[in-house]
């Protein structure tokens, strides 16, 4: 397992229908389209995925798909299990293990202190005995640790790693510095390519959803020593971006998704865009996608 987890994983989407029921048949197409571009695995039920909206029926059902799917294709499968309660997502867990998951993976629940966090994610590993991967997005959940406490929680038993959506490379650095042995995937997208030179094993990421091949292209460059030619694909990502931050990546990743045949990929309450700035739009988004797409 320890050689099988890494690499480029999408976080990949949940697609579900107006009443925001998930959606089994279209969640396997895209994994399958998925692995066909050549991805290494699946990041299963995250922010990307929202798992937090999603019931813990349809959670489990996702997995089961995907292991069924990574299986066929010797991917990983690496299983977000976070909710807001320590049951919720030791049952998840527990699930993802029997089902064949090859790891877990949890943002921390709100307002937890240090201890708090230990004792979750303890529970985590206690009931999956599969490798943990502790989810890092201060953006998200707000909560910001020092080197000491993340260490602390790296020291819990069959804690492999972390999944670090953080623009603070120098963090990851320090944290690999003091502890070699763990995997680190990098989760903002605009800074893969320079993760991966900080010493970053893989990638998990949303825009994977879209353009697989080009963060494909920036791991197999950096593979073969190609720098300049990592930097260059990266590059290419930079003003699509911008322009999906402008406007809110959720809503361009949704209607991106849309444009694929998927009904939707996030619940209710979701974030919506006006019709006619999406319409507006659009030409210069198609000249983004285009600018990547060229160079893969």
């Amino acid at each position: 397992m320890e050689q099988k987890v890494k690499g480029i994983l999408p976080a990949i989407a949940s697609p579900c229908d107006e009443n925001d029921r998930f959606l089994p048949d279209k969640f396997a197409e895209h994994a399958g389209s998925l692995y066909d571009a050549g991805v290494h695995g699946l990041y299963l039920c995250g922010a990307t995925g929202d798992g937090y909206k999603m019931r813990l029926e349809e959670r489990k059902q996702a997995v089961e798909i995907a292991v069924e799917l990574s299986g066929e294709r010797n991917g990983v499968v690496i299983v977000h299990v976070g909710t807001s309660n320590s049951r919720d997502a030791m049952e998840l867990a527990e699930h993802a293990a029997k089902t064949g998951a090859d790891a877990v993976s949890s943002m921390p629940p709100a307002n937890c202190n240090q201890s708090q966090l230990v004792s979750y994610y303890s529970d985590i590993a206690r009931a999956s005995r599969l490798p943990v991967f502790v989810y890092h997005y201060p953006m998200l959940t707000g909560r910001n640790p020092t080197v000491d406490e993340m260490l602390e929680l790296l020291d819990i038993p069959q804690v492999a790693g972390l999944k670090l959506t953080d623009w603070n490379l120098f963090f990851m650095k320090r944290l690999l510095i003091a502890r070699p042995d763990i995997k680190v995937f990098n989760g903002f997208d605009q800074v893969l390519c320079p993760a991966l030179l900080y010493g970053a094993h893989g990638g998990i990421g949303s825009t994977y959803n879209l353009f697989p091949k080009l963060f494909l292209g920036i791991y197999q460059a950096l593979q073969q020593g190609e720098v300049s030619r990592a930097l260059d694909l990266q590059s290419r990502l930079f003003e699509f971006s911008d322009l999906a931050w402008k406007y809110g990546s959720p809503i361009i990743l949704e209607f991106l998704m849309q444009r694929k045949g998927y009904p939707h990929i996030f619940r209710r309450p979701r974030r919506t865009a006006d019709e006619q700035v999406l319409k507006k739009i659009q030409p210069e988004l198609d000249k983004k996608i285009a600018l990547i797409e060229q160079a893969i």
